[in-house]
């Protein structure tokens, strides 16, 4: 093969010379000159480069291990081949997948919480992305709870149709509706160990869900500002649990019987060159499932929230939010009515550990009269991208117990290019 190289090299330059003898007048000595056109002799020239560069090329591919080979401790190795390019920019390749675990033990002085003074591993998902076609992505996570005997099920699972005009996006299939702030976000991408007493108990433990068709639109603004309106129409997944009086310890959530609407409008503007404020509404409402004794009318949902970040310098970040949440039903003005709230702050100061402190405060759809609050302080370590460790102490009073302590501790830990909505 080096020798095909060299004597290819030697045909050029020979093929070279000969065109600069042509323009040789009569019988040139050692010595004559040549005169050549210069556009003509710049062409020659980088011709001549192209070559050169070719057969370095050709060296280097040669010397390489043969397909199928063992290649030689230290020996260079052949680069992977590119994906095939796909509309949109975007390649057909195997689908993202992602395992995501997520273990908490808690301690606690109320003997009525059966996951009290244990440790259990809470959920395994698995998730599945990837571009089915330009511009229509697929999206599915599979949640396993071991520790409450739940077989696996689709957490989500929906196809989205992106850019169909200019700013408006659309799903279509399972998936976390859009409500309140962090509705959407799964629990392990959150920055505390358990959702806010008041989404808990009006919303969702695990978030409020539903099977239907969701629009996000981009509204067209001037300067800096954004603006997002989500619009959406769901199958619920039928009401939701309740504890027995006196022993409240959670509420129902959004306990929608059937089908539920949903609308979100939410908007940032940069306050200053490092800081920025969200605020977002939010409404939802459908048939309402039974609470004691009432047989439920329709069920509705407010949410109002307010976020503040402030960027220090390298990766240090402090974060404000509050969010408000009011359930009332229309059969009647006291049954079922609800409110509730969180104040929440987190300062991050380098990109491996964050301090928080949570106060929330919420009532309880079936017993409207009782409430309960806490007041968290919440320590995390992050690892690494894939691994972090959370401490969550918490003083709150519940009825039952005006005065109860607790402590989760939260290890989450995965591997691949897990991408959803993150905190």
């Amino acid at each position: 093969m080096r020798l095909i190289l060299l004597i290819a090299f030697c045909l050029i330059v020979c093929i070279g010379r000969q065109g600069l003898c042509a323009e040789v007048k009569g019988n040139p000595s050692d010595d004559a000159t040549i005169t050549v056109p210069l556009a003509e002799f710049e062409a020659m020239k980088a011709k001549l480069e192209d070559l050169q560069r070719e057969i370095e090329e050709l060296k280097k591919a040669v010397s390489l291990p043969s397909a199928g080979a063992p290649a030689e401790e230290g020996a260079p190795t052949a680069p992977a081949p590119e994906p095939v390019a796909q509309g949109g920019g975007r390649a057909i390749a195997l689908p993202d997948i992602s395992l995501i675990v997520q273990a908490k033990g808690k301690l606690s002085s109320d003997r009525r919480d059966d996951a009290r003074n244990r440790a259990r591993l809470c959920e395994a998902e698995l998730a599945i992305q990837g571009y089915v076609y330009p511009n229509v992505k697929a999206d599915a996570f599979i949640a396993m709870s071991p520790a409450e005997g739940a077989a696996a099920q689709a957490e989500e699972a929906y196809l989205t149709y992106l850019g169909l005009r200019k700013g408006l996006n659309l799903s279509v299939g399972k998936r976390l509706v859009a409500f309140g702030r962090t509705n959407q976000t799964h629990c392990h991408s959150l920055l505390y160990a358990r959702r806010p007493l008041v989404l808990r108990n009006l919303v969702g433990e695990e978030g409020l869900a539903g099977e239907g068709i969701a629009a996000s639109y981009l509204l067209p603004t001037k300067g800096n500002l954004f603006a997002q309106l989500d619009l959406g129409t769901w199958t619920g997944e039928g009401p939701g649990e309740t504890s027995d009086l006196p022993d409240i310890m959670s509420g129902p959530g959004a306990n929608f019987a059937d089908r539920f609407n949903t609308a979100r409008l939410w908007t940032s503007y940069p306050v200053t060159d490092n800081s920025e404020l969200e605020m977002g509404g939010s409404y939802a409402e459908g048939a309402a499932g039974p609470l004691g004794d009432t047989s439920g009318g329709r069920a509705r949902l407010t949410g109002l929230d307010l976020t503040y970040r402030r960027f220090g310098e390298g990766t240090s970040r402090l974060l404000l939010r509050g969010e408000g949440v009011w359930r009332r039903e229309s059969a009647d003005a006291t049954a079922g009515a609800a409110k509730g709230y969180y104040l929440f702050g987190n300062w991050r100061n380098t990109k491996y550990a964050s301090l928080g402190l949570l106060y929330d405060w919420s009532e309880f759809p079936q017993a409207p009269d009782l409430h309960e609050s806490a007041l968290s302080l919440i320590l995390t370590k992050q690892f690494s991208e894939q691994y972090y460790l959370r401490l969550q102490a918490t003083h709150g009073s519940r009825p039952g117990d005006d005065s109860y302590n607790e402590i989760l501790l939260q290890w989450v830990w995965g591997m691949g290019p897990h991408t959803h909505n993150l905190e």
